[in-house]
């Protein structure tokens, strides 16, 4: 019965892939949570996990894209990110939404997934801030200081996750049932 069951070349390709797409999450994670919390640029809380996201979201589609989404939020959240429970709800909506968007509408060229995830994460960050704001966490001043300059900061770092996830996208080929 074993002797059956075989992996085409491209099905390797197509968990190759995935299997890259999991490893930049967990570098982004790292990057995020030891290397960017440690030294700060500027002071500043870079938030890239979000922007990698939409991007596989985008070039992978809704349906793929979107169960990654899902996925690496709720594997965020578990891992203990600040207020990572609403990224569960925020992270995939918002990629979905993107990857929808860049499809029927937009293109899926850097310009307009380097908006969407500009949206994304103000958005993201921004009901975070609103929810730290009503649990007397953080004050209004806090938005204009801190997180504003940290959402456009993390868009540094968009050109270089848009072009990680084009390269792995070119990896292996769309997944057919």
């Amino acid at each position: 019965m074993l002797s059956h069951l075989h992996i085409t070349a491209r099905q390797w390709r197509t968990a190759l892939k995935w299997t890259l797409y999991a490893a930049s999450l967990l570098l982004t994670m790292i990057l995020q949570t030891v290397i960017l919390a440690k030294h700060p640029p500027l002071g500043l809380k870079l938030n890239p996990v979000p922007l990698l996201l939409v991007c596989v979201c985008v070039r992978e589609g809704p349906e793929g894209g979107g169960l990654f989404a899902l996925l690496s939020a709720l594997f965020w959240c578990l891992s203990g990110a600040d207020y990572g429970n609403l990224s569960v709800a925020i992270l995939p909506v918002g990629a979905i939404l993107s990857a929808v968007l860049c499809r029927s509408v937009l293109t899926t060229r850097f310009f307009p997934t380097f908006l969407c995830c500009l949206v994304v994460s103000a958005i993201h960050d921004s009901v975070i801030f609103c929810l730290k704001l009503l649990l007397a966490a953080g004050s209004p001043a806090y938005y204009t200081a801190v997180v504003l300059p940290g959402i456009l900061l993390s868009m540094v770092l968009m050109p270089l996750i848009y072009l990680l996830v084009k390269a792995v996208h070119k990896t292996g080929g769309s997944y057919d049932l």
